[in-house]
């Protein structure tokens, strides 16, 4: 029998410096999600394989000669040939192995194994699997900060905030002095974790953090992430000025071709709403579509696209970009992006004085803001609706701040989009 596993990893194989990161949230045991994402055998293998390998973790080296059953990983072996796919075989039985010869494990195969595992998930849309597992190799090195770092991203991502926040800190302190790109990208990526849950104060202090790591270390074009967060984080303050002055120095960051831009300009977008300019913002949203693969980021842009075809008066083209947003939403779920897509919904409906609309899209963003304790999405749509009730649709009072140059900022980013556009990438 294993023993349940802590809410934080083994401070016996911890050289965290920060406190030892968070292995659960809302689970009631490690592995729970994993069970509630794979129902059936595959899952039962997969459970197996995870409480495993925790538990050999977790067990001091005398201790482990004595932690499974002899004929344990021959039963294990006909589980993983009945109830696995191919491609989880070998992976699966390196971990089968553990149970055999628990004294001499090669730390580094049980490693790859699991990143294999977790690989598979994330190609599986397996998001849960795809946490478990790379958190159990996290918590093999538990030295290596990259590791931490994508646990934190994809705690942070399923919407799991103080575990992510947990591992995104503990990858900090695990790649100062050392590895400055990791050290780099976990403040950044804490800034978009306090920016989820409305503590912008918070999120520019850690973004400002990243951003003097990457000016220091010339790490190239992670400024132009960090340009883009303080951009995003300065509009929703509502400092306009500054917000078009971090854009422009992201897009220069960049480069052309960068693979963020199409983000970036539906961030963009998004400040030119709240200049009143959907007839600017409506062709570059579209020139970006080609270039968005199938996800949670096209599912934005769609959702951007169709805020400004109505603000431009255009209910046809609003029509077709609500329709086409839900559809492809439907595979996310409550994930935090759907309900900002939700939201900009609302907000393209309050342009058309379209009420019924104005509350399904508000309501189905505040659902999932309750779901995902997003704070400043459940304001906003509160906001939302109280102007969807209104019998004249709200005069925007930023038209004119920085309009001098929205113009070139448009002409920057068509420029930097086109050679993405000459590449042939395939409209999605």
């Amino acid at each position: 029998m294993s023993r349940p596993a802590s809410k934080s990893a083994c401070r016996s194989r911890s050289s965290y410096l920060a406190p030892p990161p968070l292995l659960l949230e809302s689970e009631a045991f490690e592995g729970a999600a994993l069970l509630q994402e794979q129902p059936g055998p595959l899952g039962v293998v997969l459970w197996k394989s995870l409480r495993d390998v925790s538990l050999w973790t977790c067990a001091e080296p005398r201790d482990r000669a004595a932690l499974f059953g002899a004929g344990a990983a021959d039963a294990r072996a006909g589980e993983i040939s009945a109830a696995a796919q191919p491609e989880l075989w070998a992976p699966l039985l390196v971990i089968a192995r553990v149970l055999a010869e628990p004294v001499s494990v090669d730390e580094r195969r049980l490693v790859h194994a699991c990143r294999t595992i977790a690989e598979w998930g994330r190609r599986q849309g397996a998001t849960a699997v795809q946490l478990a597992f790379t958190q159990a190799a996290a918590r093999l090195l538990p030295d290596e900060p990259k590791l931490a770092y994508a646990v934190g991203r994809l705690a942070r991502d399923r919407g799991e905030y103080a575990r992510g926040e947990s591992w995104l800190r503990a990858s900090i302190s695990l790649a100062r002095n050392h590895d400055w790109q990791t050290y780099a990208l976990g403040y950044l990526s804490l800034g978009t974790l306090y920016q989820t849950l409305g503590n912008l104060p918070a999120a520019r202090i850690v973004t400002l953090r990243g951003l003097r790591t990457t000016r220091r270390r010339r790490l190239g074009s992670l400024a132009g992430t960090a340009f883009h967060n303080l951009f995003v984080l300065a509009s929703e303050a509502g400092d306009y000025r500054r917000a078009q002055n971090y854009a422009a120095a992201a897009i220069r960051r960049y480069g052309a071709s960068h693979p963020a831009l199409p983000a970036l300009a539906n961030d963009l977008a998004l400040l030119w709403f709240l200049e009143g300019r959907f007839g600017q913002a409506l062709p570059v949203l579209e020139a970006v579509l080609p270039h968005i693969p199938a996800g949670l980021d096209r599912v934005l842009a769609l959702s951007s696209t169709a805020r400004a075809a109505a603000g431009a008066g255009d209910r046809a083209r609003f029509e077709q970009y609500w329709d086409a947003t839900v559809q492809e939403s439907l595979p996310f779920g409550t994930h935090a992006t759907v309900a900002q897509a939700w939201l900009t919904l609302a907000r393209g409906a309050v342009s058309l004085r379209e009420l019924a609309r104005v509350q399904e899209a508000a309501g189905h963003a505040f659902e999932i803001a309750e779901i995902r304790s997003l704070a400043q999405i459940r304001m906003e749509c509160e906001s939302v609706l109280q102007s969807g009730r209104s019998p004249v649709a709200p005069a925007d009072s930023t038209v004119t701040r920085v309009a001098e140059y929205g113009d070139e900022l448009a002409r920057q980013m068509i420029e930097s989009l086109s050679p993405r556009r000459d590449a042939g990438l395939a409209a999605v």
